[in-house]
């Protein structure tokens, strides 16, 4: 049933934003856009105000692959990268809960508003979190192999997807599962060399290193957004706290290295990643969170039950993330306090850092975890 309604909802947003023209599916413009900008070894991050508004931020590499959708019309091409997007998330979140057909249920149902919000968009983020979480689930099941390039692809969408190789720490045969990684990204990275020239590329990868900086130089839903609009924190400094963030990031794995194999363990740590993700990301969007808020829910449904502050972080990632995007939030408070204080990115702060808390404590946390993964999944009260 909710394979069926993924689907229902996928072609209801194809034909919405189709419909209303090339500004409501503009996202999907400049990424179909961008294959023929390959062909002709243009740089793909120039204007092309012709064809798109906006710029290109994505890899040469995310250009070729777009290839079969670009030579599509766009009202299939733009359906079919929406399916894409669903279908990468929906199948993962159906195997992240092997033998549990509930909480698979659960999880589909509790991350749709922000799957909705992301398509909304047309954007890559529903596809990038997919993407993480199948690294994740086939390096579970003993399949390095797949999931390098899982992580490659992930890596080759956002630059930050490479931050996936942490979770390659976890698991036995780390040399050879990373090494399947190195050759995927490698491989991936030169797969343009089919359609362009070597100095073209190079020429491509210059652009994209180059517009990349260029947006860092923002703030937008973020922890430093949130440090800069509620306490004036200066902007020259982000960079400090995102080293801090990833310190505190790395460090339960250099302290509990015989955690490595406990199943809770790397639950919370994949948790921990998709949220760091999203919160540490300067120039975070909106569409953005369905990564964060993935994350989220995985711990939520596996571990709320060690803590009384479960309910309490789900009541407020779900009102002040999830729905913040939605109309049932006025567009006035949305612009005088949610826009302003950042409030969208404020609940996978608070989650990050309680996630984080219950990593570098894992000694003392590790038997309430353990017991809220057997707790049967109810109803609050």
């Amino acid at each position: 049933m909710l394979g069926w309604l993924y689907a229902l909802l996928t072609v209801l947003l194809t034909v919405q934003h189709y419909l209303k023209g090339p500004d409501s599916h503009n996202n999907y413009l400049i990424f179909a856009r961008s294959f023929f900008n390959l062909l002709d070894e243009k740089n793909l991050y120039l204007p092309y105000p012709k064809y798109y508004f906006d710029l290109y931020l994505y890899s040469p590499t995310f250009a070729l692959f777009m290839g079969p959708l670009a030579m599509l019309p766009t009202w299939l091409g733009l359906f079919l990268w929406n399916a894409l997007n669903n279908a990468v998330l929906y199948f993962a979140g159906r195997r992240l809960f092997p033998d549990d057909n509930r909480r698979q249920a659960l999880y589909l149902l509790l991350i749709l508003v922000d799957v909705l919000t992301a398509l909304h968009n047309s954007q890559a983020n529903c596809l990038l979190t997919g993407l993480i979480l199948w690294t994740y689930i086939n390096l579970q099941n003993r399949r390095p192999g797949w999931a390098g390039l899982c992580l490659a692809l992930a890596a080759f969408i956002k630059v930050y997807g490479i931050a996936l190789g942490l979770l390659f720490l976890f698991y036995p045969g780390f040399w050879r599962n990373a090494l399947w990684a190195a050759f995927w990204l490698v491989a991936l990275a030169l797969a343009p060399l089919l359609v362009v020239s070597g100095s073209a590329l190079q020429m491509m990868y210059q652009g994209w290193y180059a517009v990349v900086s260029q947006k860092a130089t923002g703030i937008q839903l973020s922890l430093m957004g949130v440090l800069q609009s509620w306490f004036d924190f200066p902007l020259r400094l982000r960079g400090l706290v995102q080293a801090v963030g990833l310190s505190i990031l790395v460090l339960p794995a250099l302290l509990y290295r015989r955690a490595w194999a406990e199943a809770d363990y790397r639950r919370l740590y994949l948790a921990s990643l998709l949220i760091f993700v999203v919160i540490f990301n300067q120039m975070a969007e909106s569409p953005t969170f369905i990564i964060a808020v993935a994350g989220f829910m995985l711990w939520f449904l596996y571990y709320r039950r060690s803590t009384a502050l479960g309910w309490p972080l789900f009541y407020l990632a779900f009102a002040l993330t999830s729905l913040s995007a939605t109309d049932l939030l006025p567009h006035a408070v949305r612009n005088a306090y949610f826009d302003v204080y950042k409030l969208k990115a404020v609940p996978m702060i608070v989650a990050w850092l309680f996630i984080q808390q219950q990593l570098l404590l894992y000694p003392r946390w590790r038997e309430r975890l353990f017991q809220a993964t057997k707790a049967p999944q109810v109803a609050p009260g």
